[in-house]
C-alpha cells in the first residue's frame, strides 16, 4: 500500500515541493544521467513520504530528505556492485576516458563560464545548469521567452569561443 490516509499528504507536499529544484539536482551529481536522477528523486519522495511521521518539525528538512538520498543512492550502488559480474580484461575491447580529462573539461567550463559577463553567467546557471525552463526565467526576469532564448544562445556561443581559445 502506497498511501496511508492517515499520513498528512498534504502538509508533505507543502513541506517538500521548493526543496525539489535542490533535490533534484543532488540527484544528478550523484548519479550524473538524468533518468537515473529522476528515478533517485522519485525513490525518495516515495520513502520520505512514507516516512515522513518521523521527521520532527523545526528540524531541517532539506538535510533529512539529502541524508535518505543519499542512503538510497549508497544502497543502490552497493546492490550494482553485488551483482556485477566481472569481464576478464581479455575479453574486453572498450576504452574509458581518465576521470582527469573529465576533471579537467569541468575546470574548464567552470573557467569560461566566470569570464563572461555576469548577465550570461546569469542565464548558463539559471537555464543550462539548474535546468530551469524557459518560462519560469522568462517570468523570473520579466522578459519574453524569446529574449531568454535569445540570451542563453549568446551566452552559450560566447562560452564555446572562449572554451576554443
Amino acid at each position: 500500500m502506497l498511501q496511508d490516509s492517515s499520513l498528512p499528504k498534504q502538509a508533505f507536499e507543502d513541506q517538500v515541493a521548493p526543496l525539489l529544484g535542490e533535490l533534484r539536482r543532488y540527484a544528478r551529481s550523484l548519479t550524473r544521467n538524468a533518468t537515473d536522477a529522476d528515478d533517485l528523486l522519485q525513490e525518495t519522495l516515495l520513502r520520505a513520504y512514507r516516512k515522513f511521521h518521523l521527521w520532527q518539525p523545526g528540524t531541517n528538512l532539506s538535510a533529512w530528505l539529502v541524508v535518505m538520498m543519499r542512503r538510497i543512492f549508497l544502497s543502490s550502488v552497493a546492490n550494482l556492485r553485488a551483482r556485477a559480474e566481472t569481464t576478464p580484461i581479455e575479453g574486453w575491447d572498450g576504452a574509458a576516458e581518465p576521470d582527469q580529462v573529465l576533471a579537467v573539461e569541468v575546470r574548464d567550463v567552470a573557467r569560461g563560464i566566470r569570464k563572461l559577463s555576469p548577465h550570461h553567467q546569469q542565464m548558463i546557471r539559471l537555464v543550462a545548469a539548474n535546468e530551469t525552463p524557459y518560462e519560469e526565467a522568462a517570468e523570473r526576469f520579466n522578459v519574453p521567452v524569446g529574449t531568454i532564448r535569445s540570451r542563453l544562445g549568446r551566452a552559450r556561443s560566447q562560452l564555446k569561443s572562449l572554451l576554443a581559445q
